[in-house]
């Protein structure tokens, strides 16, 4: 229990420097491709000799990791598209609603038992999450929000899947190779499919796109880690986590004090999470 309470606080905080990343990136002319396509190849170079593990799978099996590449792909091209258009207190309250999805799809699936101290506890975390990035002081909607919302809510849908199909993956393969794989798979699409179509990168997108390439490899590594420890229904409640540590992180960095309010919504996804922990069925 205690190793695996470490791999998941490894996970949220690798994940949760991101968004900060790219809303500074944003700041600039990089575009959400541009990050995309950096993101994947930095992250393609420091995955083996962070991993350090590697092999050949059968074709079949590549074809399955393959598959589920290309929807954490999706997912991150969906969240970046979706940073440049909305608030990231938009993106962060739509993206909160995730783990409620996944929930019921395993329970659909006759994977997890859901009772009501899951929903009590989803619930005091979604409201929790939604007082730390004050969702209820927000004034107005971005310019393109139609085109953002329909890329965060393809996210939240790609997300899902992933998350489904990857308890699976771990199962039979180790977390260390998937991740491997992964990255190596959405760096070569990035390659050949994206990059080619783009404007020369601008110098920002250089440091940006190397500082999420290594966030986006700890996290992987370490979130499919949690995975297999723990599931996918548990590692989204767990995931819950990462919006309040942004804004505590984001608080921190810009030396913006938090409101009471904010702590109240911290108290409650940590109290939250406890209760919304769900058993898998045998």
């Amino acid at each position: 229990m205690k190793g695996s309470a470490i791999i998941v606080l490894l996970a949220l905080l690798a994940a949760s420097i991101e968004p900060i990343l790219v809303k500074l990136g944003y700041r600039g002319s990089v575009t959400p491709l541009q990050l995309l396509v950096m993101k994947n190849i930095v992250a393609a170079v420091v995955i083996l000799p962070m991993t350090r593990h590697f092999r050949l799978v059968k074709y079949t099996d590549a074809f399955r990791i393959g598959s589920v590449s290309i929807l954490l792909l999706c997912t991150n091209g969906l969240t970046l598209f979706a940073l440049k258009y909305l608030s990231a207190v938009e993106v962060i309250t739509i993206v909160t609603t995730t783990p409620a999805i996944v929930a019921i799809t395993n329970w659909a699936l006759g994977r997890d038992a859901l009772n009501w101290k899951f929903w009590l506890g989803f619930v005091m975390c979604f409201v929790g999450v939604l007082l730390t990035v004050d969702v209820f002081g927000m004034n107005g909607v971005s310019t393109h929000s139609l085109l953002g919302y329909l890329a965060i809510a393809g996210a939240v849908v790609s997300s899902t899947v992933y998350r489904v199909r990857m308890e699976s993956l771990t199962g039979d393969f180790a977390p260390p190779l998937i991740s491997t794989w992964v990255f190596w798979i959405n760096a070569l699409v990035a390659v050949l499919f994206i990059w080619p179509f783009q404007d020369p990168f601008p110098r920002e997108s250089l440091g940006i796109g190397l500082w999420i390439g290594l966030a986006a490899a700890a996290a992987n590594v370490a979130f499919l880690w949690a995975i297999k420890l723990v599931g996918s229904t548990n590692m989204s409640i767990f995931n819950l986590l990462q919006r309040p540590l942004v804004i505590v992180a984001a608080s921190l960095i810009l030396s913006d004090p938090m409101s009471l309010t904010q702590w109240i919504g911290v108290a409650l996804v940590l109290g939250g999470i406890p209760l919304a922990r769900i058993k898998k069925k045998k």
